[in-house]
């Protein structure tokens, strides 16, 4: 088990809960019935569901989905057996294995991002007719503060990062939410889009400093480098000084049949 991929989902946990729709949240507990099973979709740690469960209040039975057993073995005692399976599957290929329509509600976080058109073409047909809610997708490039003169470089190298093949095929990564909201409202779904941006400070310093050293990797491996310690060495600094502030753009989705 990756144990800093495991910080990092805690880490990123706190600033989603602060960040997420309630209002979306809220509205997809009223329309998910007491003998629906909820999906969750790369369910990692089951953050998701320590969100949503206590608002959907019915004690619905949960099916967590993920392709890392390690992970799902680490989630295991963290939720209740006897309303939550967790299920092993690739859902770069598996997605339309999954039971659909009526009886059946999905969700994910900090996930859609990842995928591309062709699977959400085939998420949305699958999935059209059950409620969906889909939290935390990452719609912008980080937005720092103070500017910093390779900001622009870095940005465009994180996107071409972000837009590589996560699993999915080619990603659409920042991309991925507006995609899968034009396509449900093709199938007639009522869709209630909301922003859900993580605005980070000194007081997030575990994860932005998380943040710091994950891009000053990427960039570093991609083609065509720019000088990323330069950029990582002054965020520290300005991070140790308590003057970084950071703002990530995420979006949250609720599709309602």
């Amino acid at each position: 088990m990756n144990e800093t991929l495991i910080r990092w989902l805690e880490e990123r946990e706190i600033a989603d809960v602060r960040s997420r729709n309630l209002e979306l949240a809220k509205a997809f507990a009223m329309v998910v019935k007491s003998t629906d099973q909820v999906f969750d979709l790369g369910c990692g740690t089951m953050s998701n569901f320590r969100y949503l469960d206590p608002l959907l209040s019915m004690n619905q039975n949960w099916i967590g989905v993920d392709h890392d057993p390690g992970m799902l073995r680490r989630s295991e005692p963290l939720v209740p057996r006897t309303r939550v399976q967790l299920r092993e599957m690739n859902l770069a290929t598996g997605v339309r294995t999954l039971p659909q329509g009526p009886g059946c509600a999905f969700t994910a976080s900090a996930f859609l991002d990842l995928v591309s058109k062709e699977w959400i073409d085939q998420f949305a047909a699958h999935c059209k007719d059950s409620p969906i809610l889909i939290a935390m997708s990452t719609a912008g490039q980080p937005e720092w503060s103070p500017i910093h003169e390779l900001d622009e470089p870095i940005r465009l190298r994180i996107k071409s990062h972000q837009n590589s093949d996560h699993g999915f095929g080619p990603s659409l990564g920042a991309d991925a939410a507006c995609y899968l909201v034009d396509q449900l409202r093709h199938y007639g779904c009522r869709v209630i889009v909301r922003e859900t941006n993580w605005i980070l400070d000194s007081r997030d310093g575990t994860l932005l400093s998380m943040m710091i050293d994950g891009i000053e990797r990427r960039v570093q491996s991609v083609q065509d480098p720019v000088d990323a310690q330069v950029w990582a060495d002054r965020r520290r600094l300005e991070l140790l000084k308590a003057e970084l502030r950071l703002t990530v753009r995420h979006l949250d989705l609720l599709s309602i049949p």
